[in-house]
Parts: C-alpha cells; structure tokens; sequence
C-alpha cells in the first residue's frame, strides 16, 4: 500500500498518493512539517478520528478553503477526514475517473463543501445532489458517459433507478457496467426481473456473484431459448450446485422463456409440463382445505380452552374468601401486573391454598391432582392426571377431544407420597398452556429471582419448588426418569441437568431433595424446552423470601 501525502500550500491542500520508502520510519518525528505530512495509508485507516482531528487544527490554522485530490482512491478518505472541519469550501478531483456511489454518498453527507470540480459523475447521481445539496459541480468530460448497462436500461434519472421494476441485458459486463450495476442495486428498491436477451457465462456467474456480495433477494432471472438452450440449462444447473444455500434462502429463482418454433417441436414434452402443473395446483388445493382445516380445529380447539378458563375464573371470582380474612395464614398473590413478559395472567387475582377448592374443581373433573403457578408467565391453572401419559395429550379440562389437550403430571407419580422427580407435561400451541413457558429463556426473565419460585399445590399441601435449571435440547427422554432406586443414581442425574442449565441459578440440591420438572415442545416439536425445580421446606422458604426481600429493600434504597 501506498503512503499518503499531504501537501499545504498558500490556501490549498494537496493529496496524493506517493510511493513507499521502505527505510523511512513514518509517523515518528520530534519535527513536524506541518506544510508537508505523510502518513502511511494504514495508519490513517487505524487512527482515522486522530488523523481527523490533527488535520482539523491544521487546516484551520493556515486558513485553509481548498483540497486538491490527485487520486480517486483518497476521494472517500479525504471526505472522512475533513468531514467535521468548516474552512474547505472548494474539492478538486485531479484524477480522470467517474465518481462512484460511495463518494456520492459521502457528498451527502457533508455540509461545508460549496464547490466541487471532477471529470465525471453518472447523471443520476447528479441529479440527486443538486436537488439535495448547495453544491455546484463542474465536469470536465465534454458529455457524461453511460455504460452500455444504463444507456440499454434508460437509466438516465434517480428516479429511474429507484423504481425501476426489470432490467435487459444484451452484452456482457464491462468494468463501468459492473459499477453502475453495483450503484443500481444500492439505489433501487422495486427490482423483480433481470431479462438476459444475451448469454454467456461470464454474465450470469457475475450477476449472481453481485447477488451475493449485496445480499439480494426476491429476483428473477429470466433466460431466453433462442440462446443455445442445453449451455443455459447446464449453467443453471451448476449454479444452482454452486450456490444452493443463497438461491434458496434469498429466493433467486430461474425461469427459461420458450420461443414458439421450441414449443411447437417439443409439444409432447409440453403437454407433460401442463399435466404436472395441473397436478401441482391440485396438490396445492389440497394442501390449502387441510390447512384450512388445521386452522379450523386450532380455532375451536382455542375457543374451548377459552371457555374452561372462563369457568375457572368464575370458580374463583364466585368463591368466597370473606370467611378466610380472619385466617393468619391466609396469602394474596395479585399477579395481574406481570411487567417482566409482557403478559397479564388468566386470573387478576388468585388464593395461595388451592385445597380449599379442589372439591369444587373435582366436580368439573375428579382426576384434577393440583395447581400450577409459574411467575410471569400464563400457566396458572389446575393440573390433572389419569393412567398413562397419552390421554390429556389430546383432551381437555373436561375431558372432551381437543387437540390442544391440557396440563397433566406423570402417570407413574404420587401427590400422596411424592416421587424424586415430579413431570408435568402440557403442549405448545399458540401461547396456550405451556405455551408462554418461552419467557423463562429471556435473560430479563431468569435474571430476576422473583420468576425463580414456581407454586404447586395439591388438596393435601402448599408446595414451593425453587428452580435450579433451564434448557432447551433435541427430543429426549433422558430428563423424564420418575424414580430411582439407588440415591447415588439420583444424585448423578441431578449434575446431569444442572450442567445443561442456561444460567447458573447457585442453588443446592442434593438427593435426598425432591425435584419438579415441567416439560413442553419447542421448535414445532423438533425440541424440548425443560424447567427443573426443587422443592422448598419451610425453612428455605424462609430464606428465599428474606433474599428477595432484601433485594427489594436494596433496589428502593438505591432509587431514593
């Protein structure tokens, strides 16, 4: 790389390129000429704001209102640096290139320059810095010069570019073409289709190539057969080999245009292709009643836990807690203002000891076994079980067919006599049931420890689980293990899903705890999101209610 040159003289700054002096240590000098200053190209690069900044001082100090650039490579660097000094009013652009998008930009952006000489800029760049900026421009070119790509596509205004819909090609690409291909693709937002009236496989590899650097997508390129038909097909073919993964992701797609001599010789292929179009729109109706349907059943599927949760909430708005009011270990938890998700509760306000109304919930559905509460999320809600794992996969609160099911805990568990690992289960669908349970992977979430106490309550005890553990995995079943015989076996299961938590939560368990685990499908069923928790005695419970206690105290004390 070249070493840069700064040059001052009477009202003028002069910069240039000069050869590298290979001995010659830059930058590095107890004198400093400010009327002559070289730096290598890299150390204006690495210290751009110092360079910038000095350069300012220097400027301003000899009354400079002149930059002459005599390279259009520095073009965009000396905009850089001059960009926040008020003296330079006058460029000169030396070099015998055209402007390109870049430095156009840059132009925008300054707000000193009064007066700029080049040899050439595109008309359309023209056109939107006069409309935009108080800057006269003098070109020294006797007429603007269009590349074949603009002349061909008409793109003579900014306007032109920004809305222009498909372009034509009929050469291939020369330098200028590419450029002004590249300042098209900054410009335009309504591209659709390229229409390749000449082929050649310079022309596609560096259309797509160009695709790629700028990230396109959403086009089509359009081939047509009076080009020698099996060359295009091939290309295709390898292109689509070659870049596979950014047609797919980014949409380019292909399409070859028949002349009718093609078609009337190839009729029988032709008559082929329309009766597997036909089948691909019937295959597509199809695909289109089943979805409806699908969208049918989630739809009534929906509307009925909407119901049940209507008829729970009258359950506990009709219950009357006036009687307990007098009870010293009666506890309000009002969880209407869930500010950490985002997502208000099915209930405003709910009793902490759920044993009070199990009889009443046992009338709806006699295999309800508790009630579940996760902090700042939608589950709070009765919990069932039956005699095996599959039947609430696909039946509801009250039994009947819903393909959303409800939330149930493992067959092979025991309220009464409670196992090392509790399971409760639920679905995944559309933020119903365990659906919300995707908030507890949000850092704003498991940061705040008030989320980290998970209620489950049965008719025979108030239970609080503290979590220990969170992580999403591929489909398993290696967390869902009810009982172990040996304690050291437990014991090794417990390390097991602690080392897969996402945050290190710092609480103790040891196997002679009892653990609670919830588990939902993620990622449309290809993963499972899982939460570990371990059950609280009294006296934890203690000691979690004084840390968050504390903490708050802390956090007021900090505001005041």
């Amino acid at each position: 790389m070249n070493n840069i040159l700064l040059k001052i003289s009477s009202d003028l700054l002069t910069i240039s390129f000069i050869k590298k002096k290979e001995n010659k240590n830059l930058n590095n000098t107890n004198v400093i000429d400010t009327k002559e200053l070289l730096f290598s190209y890299e150390y204006v690069l690495e210290n751009l704001e110092l360079v910038s900044s000095f350069l300012n001082t220097v400027l301003i100090k000899n009354n400079i209102s002149k930059v002459r650039i005599n390279n259009i490579e520095l073009v965009s660097l000396t905009l850089d640096l001059i960009s926040n000094n008020n003296t330079i009013k006058n460029m000169l652009i030396n070099d015998d290139k055209s402007i390109n998008y870049d430095i156009f930009l840059k132009l925008l952006d300054n707000k000193t320059l009064e007066y700029l000489n080049c040899y050439d800029i595109p008309p359309f760049l023209l056109e939107r810095l006069d409309i935009n900026k108080n800057l006269k421009i003098d070109v020294r070119s006797e007429i603007f010069f269009m590349s074949n790509f603009m002349e061909t596509n008409k793109l003579v205004k900014y306007s032109d570019i920004y809305y222009k819909k498909s372009l034509v090609l009929t050469k291939n690409f020369e330098p200028r073409d590419i450029e002004d291909f590249k300042t098209f693709l900054n410009i335009n937002r309504y591209l659709k289709t390229i229409h390749l009236k000449y082929y050649s496989n310079d022309l596609i590899y560096s259309i797509v190539e160009i695709f790629k650097e700028f990230n396109v997508h959403d086009k089509t390129i359009v081939f047509y057969e009076n080009n020698n038909i099996k060359i295009i097909v091939n290309s295709i073919t390898y292109l689509k080999n070659i870049y596979n993964t950014f047609l797919e992701k980014n949409n380019i797609q292909f399409k070859i245009v028949y002349s009718k001599e093609y078609k009337r010789k190839n009729l029988f292929k032709q008559l082929n292709f329309i009766t597997l179009k036909y089948m691909c729109i019937v295959i597509t109706v199809c695909a289109f009643i089943f979805s409806a349907l699908d969208f049918y059943k989630n739809y009534t599927s929906d509307k009925k836990l909407n119901d049940i949760n209507n008829q729970l909430t009258d359950i506990l708005d009709n219950y009357d807690f006036n009687h307990l009011e007098e009870s010293s270990d009666v506890e309000y938890i009002d969880v209407s203002d869930t500010t950490t998700t985002g997502y208000s509760s099915d209930f405003s306000v709910y009793y902490n000891k759920y044993n009070q109304i199990f009889d009443e919930l046992a009338t709806i559905n006699n295999e309800t076994v508790g009630w579940l509460t996760v902090p700042s999320t939608n589950v709070n809600t009765p919990v069932v079980q039956t005699l095996d794992n599959d039947f609430y996969l696909t039946h509801d609160f009250n039994k009947n067919y819903n393909s959303f099911g409800w939330i149930y805990m493992d067959y092979r568990n025991n309220i009464y006599n409670l196992s090392n690992n509790t399971i409760i289960y639920g679905h995944n669908k559309n933020g119903r049931l365990f659906g919300s349970l995707r908030y507890v992977l949000n850092e704003s979430w498991y940061n705040n420890k008030e989320n980290h106490i998970i209620t489950f309550n049965t008719k025979m005890k108030n239970m609080k689980w503290q979590i220990f553990s969170i992580y999403k995995i591929p489909k398993s079943n290696d967390y869902l293990y009810a009982n172990f015989k040996k304690l050291n076996e437990f014991e090794d299961f417990l390390n097991f899903i602690k080392s897969r938590s996402i945050y290190k939560f710092d609480v103790d368990v040891d196997k002679n705890d009892h653990i609670l685990t919830l588990s939902t499908c993620s990622n449309n069923g290809t993963q499972r999101l899982v939460i570990h928790a371990v059950l609280l005695d009294d006296e934890d419970e203690e000691k979690t209610n004084n840390k968050v206690a504390t903490s708050e105290i802390t956090t007021k004390e900090t505001e005041e």
